[in-house]
């Protein structure tokens, strides 16, 4: 028997689509901020050799490209899920979705049918790319690809993992992000398309078990078609973004429920959405080896005023660590 279900919900069940390894997104906190809610530098760890010191960040506001939602019975894969599990939404066109910070972006206007059951796992396919703006202020001054502030924005530019050649110049008029005076912001959507999935050391197209939002782990798939792994080329670095091509079109995440949602007479409703809080990651970045001797900070790795800009580190990109699906049941 299939239920039609009207939106509200009570059970709140996530589904994160994530393209950082677990060892990556557990080493990234959270934002820190000083008293006037700027973001505060001198909080920041020491991400790696390289002199990041990343952190996750709510932007204001996201967009992608859905084409399926989908529960199921059982764990599946990219071969076996359009067989296996019941659809609750899908758009072979694809459907635009806006994602504002703070709220949850609707995916139906009207009943969704599903059969009675138990579902233990839940799929998400989307095109394998997103768009995001925000802006946000900083303790002290970063260097963007065009001046420096304790003000940043997105603007425009294609977001990337690294801005460095193979030979580790590069060039920092093409990061995602501009600093100045809160006055001259004006943010734009940059966009960040997946090639490959990161797992540290190279790309895959398939990454297993990613713990981005804390459990369950989600299984991540980069396809070229609904059902088709993508074909990667690297470079002759297989760990350097840049010159990796692929044919991917489409990221499919699937992730165990964390209590099963039971489908029966007694379902009323059933709500779906998107939430976007801390979603996103900045590279904020003290490395001079390869953005320009003391264009950053004064010395490599460490956050500090460089008597060459006056910038304290520079921030090159931002882009989403993944999205949290809810789907709510009463």
């Amino acid at each position: 028997m299939k239920f039609d279900l009207m939106k509200a919900g009570l059970l709140l069940l996530g589904l994160t689509l994530s393209t950082q390894s677990s060892a990556q997104s557990s080493a990234m906190d959270i934002c820190p901020r000083d008293s006037s809610g700027a973001i505060d530098l001198s909080a920041l760890p020491n991400n790696n050799e390289f002199g990041d010191h990343n952190c996750k960040f709510t932007p204001s506001v996201m967009k992608g490209v859905l084409h399926k939602i989908m529960l199921c019975k059982s764990l599946v894969d990219n071969t076996n899920y359009l067989d296996i599990c019941e659809p609750i939404f899908e758009n072979s066109s694809g459907k635009d979705i806006l994602i504002s910070a703070n709220q949850t972006g609707e995916l139906t206007d009207g009943p969704i049918s599903l059969p009675e059951g138990t579902y233990t796992h839940a799929v998400l396919l989307v095109e394998n790319y997103f768009d995001s703006k925000f802006t946000e202020t900083y303790s002290v001054p970063l260097h963007g690809d065009d001046g420096i502030g304790t003000t940043c924005w997105s603007n425009g530019k294609p977001a990337a993992v690294s801005y460095a050649n193979e030979s580790g110049d590069a060039d920092y008029t093409q990061f995602s992000s501009t600093c100045g005076n809160a006055a001259d912001a004006n943010p734009q959507y940059s966009r960040y398309t997946y090639k490959g999935l990161s797992m540290g050391g190279g790309f895959t197209n398939f990454a297993p078990g990613l713990t981005a939002y804390g459990p369950p782990n989600k299984n991540v798939y980069l396809l070229s078609d609904y059902s088709t792994l993508a074909k990667l080329t690297p470079g002759d670095d297989p760990s350097f973004e840049p010159d990796l091509t692929s044919d991917a079109q489409y990221l499919l995440g699937v992730t165990q429920l964390s209590s099963p949602a039971t489908i029966n007479a007694n379902t009323s409703n059933i709500d779906l959405g998107f939430l976007l809080t801390n979603a996103h990651f900045q590279k904020i970045t003290t490395n001079n080896d390869y953005y320009g001797d003391r264009r950053c900070s004064e010395n490599h790795g460490t956050i500090g005023e460089s008597s060459l800009t006056g910038a304290h580190a520079c921030l090159a990109t931002s882009y989403n660590l993944g999205i949290t699906f809810k789907f709510e049941v009463e």
